[in-house]
């Protein structure tokens, strides 16, 4: 019927257009004045009715266009025509009338099979299931999808014996695996859940696909992935399989290895089927982003540069923009990013990574006005991270300092923008005074963050402000992470500091033998104490240790000094 609308749909316009054209002292309007069209010159015509409902129509008079047709109705009683009809209220919503016209269809039609469907459709609309029960059964029809349907609907009303009654009937007209299939359906819908496998398990037995696939699916829902897979993979295996159904299983199979099994390379191998049999826009961006994942840059270029649908998916352009960026090709990056819409999700991180390929390529100001714009619409914890990073770069310490201060108002984790604050004026200012207070604001809002603790007591113990305040913040950090090679140094240099030469030893000892590498400022810590306990030896090797990574070291040079 949509071929029949649309043609007399066009018949109606062309004539209102017509019309209209003919009235060349009117202004061209979207809606048109019944009245002030002549259609008396069709008043004798067999389409009078109908193409004043279809004007009406038109011009959105939905009430006045169904009186129209249905004066229609009354000349031209065709079973197409009282179709159509029915197909235009279910559009407009007007289901009773709908109901009210397919009665008098069926009345004057009763051997008319798809009237009684029709019927039936709209009483399900409307929740009316028994009606729809008690029409599907007058209509007298034999098939497996009738009775399948009138099995549903019974179950839908709380009639479960009724339900499977009618699908043990059905037996005669489809195939055993399909009919034990949906009666596990409805099991399943009452709890019955016992009986649902059992029936499950019987369609499988049959190879009906969806058996294996509800199979799996209920598996999946109770953890047990083995089995859940097993069922997909021999779902697979089936000789009879719909492509819907294949893409389902390639793509929950692709989900499961990605995310329970942390098997990236067998997710991708499945999201590749999928995309191959449906080349989808949302299989595309699911297969994209797990090449991202496993860092298959150039194959996302490859599939994505010259790819239709990265026209209408900023997710897509996103995808081929950190693709570009992790390939360092930062100007195609640029460009991707830049193509990320704004009512896009992803459109924020997109002006981040475009601040960033602004770093990389030496444009500082552009990566600055970027993340600066991005951050004023929508300031957050991630983007303030990014502007760091790139301050940090640019050695803005000044800029760096400004920043930090103006993210306490969005970071959840003020204390650790006190720290970075007390590590940026400590360490890049050599502000001991402002570093302190920062540290102390830190410590004021979590007394027992080991790593302020650990800071701020190397602090007082390095700088010889309070080595014992400073060893005991250390040891306080210690309680908390007994084994950080970084506070057992902190702790062994106070004990330097205080001449206990032996227990300074024994922490930094201790220390670099917790290093997943060496660290020269621990390491000379060490041969400090070697040196004052005569251990010169001990001392050198550590020193020239230190020289040969970092050859300019002043203080392993300064120790060697004293060594000779």
């Amino acid at each position: 019927m949509l071929k029949n609308n649309l043609k007399i749909f066009c018949y109606s316009t062309a004539v209102i257009l017509m019309l209209s054209s003919c009235a060349s002292n009117l202004s061209v309007n979207t809606s048109y004045n019944v009245k002030e069209l002549n259609l008396n010159q069709y008043s004798n015509s067999n389409n009078y009715h109908y193409l004043m409902a279809f004007t009406y129509f038109y011009n959105n008079n939905i009430k006045d266009g169904i009186k129209e047709y249905e004066l229609f109705l009354k000349d031209n009683p065709q079973k197409q025509s009282y179709v159509e009809f029915v197909n235009l209220l279910i559009r407009f919503q007007d289901f009773n009338k709908a109901q009210e016209v397919l009665q008098t269809a069926i009345e004057k039609y009763p051997k008319d099979k798809q009237l009684y469907l029709l019927l039936s459709d709209i009483y399900v609309i409307q929740n009316q299931y028994k009606k729809a029960i008690d029409v599907l059964i007058k209509s007298g029809i034999k098939t497996f999808d009738v009775y399948k349907n009138i099995a549903l609907l019974y179950a839908q009303i709380g009639d479960v014996n009724n339900a499977i009654n009618y699908l043990m009937q059905a037996r005669q007209f489809s195939t055993l695996g399909e009919v034990y299939f949906y009666i596990s359906q409805i099991y399943y819908k009452f709890n019955f859940n016992d009986n649902a496998l059992i029936y499950l398990q019987m369609s499988a037995s049959h190879k009906y696909p969806k058996a294996y696939i509800a199979l799996g699916d209920m598996y999946a829902k109770q953890n047990n992935y083995t089995k859940a897979i097993k069922y997909y993979e021999d779902f697979l295996k089936l000789p009879d399989k719909n492509k819907e159904e294949m893409v389902y299983v390639y793509t929950t199979l692709a989900s499961i290895y990605y995310s329970v099994d942390k098997d990236l390379k067998k997710a991708i191998e499945y999201y590749k089927r999928a995309y191959e049999l449906d080349k989808s826009q949302l299989n595309l961006e699911r297969l994209s982003y797990l090449l991202l994942q496993n860092q298959n840059y150039k194959e996302v270029v490859n599939l994505l540069s010259n790819n239709e649908n990265i026209d209408h998916s900023s997710t897509l352009r996103y995808f081929l923009g950190v693709a570009y960026f992790s390939s360092k090709n930062y100007k195609q990056a640029l460009l991707e990013f830049s193509n990320v819409d704004f009512a896009s999700d992803l459109y924020t991180d997109a002006q981040a990574k475009k601040a960033l390929c602004y770093l990389e390529t030496k444009e500082s100001k552009k990566a600055i006005e970027t993340i600066q714009k991005v951050i004023e619409t929508n300031p957050n914890e991630e983007l303030y991270k990014t502007y760091f990073y790139i301050l940090n770069q640019q050695k803005d310490w000044d800029g760096l300092i400004i920043a930090l201060k103006q993210s306490i108002k969005v970071v959840k984790d003020k204390e650790k923008i006190y720290f970075y604050l007390g590590d940026v004026y400590y360490d890049k200012k050599h502000d001991k005074q402002k570093a302190i207070h920062y540290l102390d604001e830190a410590l004021r809002i979590n007394p027992n963050d080991p790593e302020v603790l650990n800071y701020l007591g190397y602090l007082y113990i390095d700088e010889n402000i309070d080595v014992k305040a400073g060893i005991e913040m250390v040891q306080k950090a210690l309680k908390l992470q007994p084994n950080s090679p970084y506070y057992l140094d902190s702790l062994g240099w106070g004990y330097y500091k205080e001449k206990r030469l032996r227990l300074a030893l024994y922490y930094l000892e201790k220390a670099n033998r917790l290093l997943k590498k060496p660290e020269n400022t621990i390491a000379l810590h060490l041969a400090k104490v070697y040196n004052a306990l005569g251990y010169k030896i001990k001392a050198k090797k550590i020193a020239l240790e230190v020289l040969k990574n970092e050859p300019k070291n002043k203080e392993a040079r300064q120790l060697l000094e004293t060594l000779k």
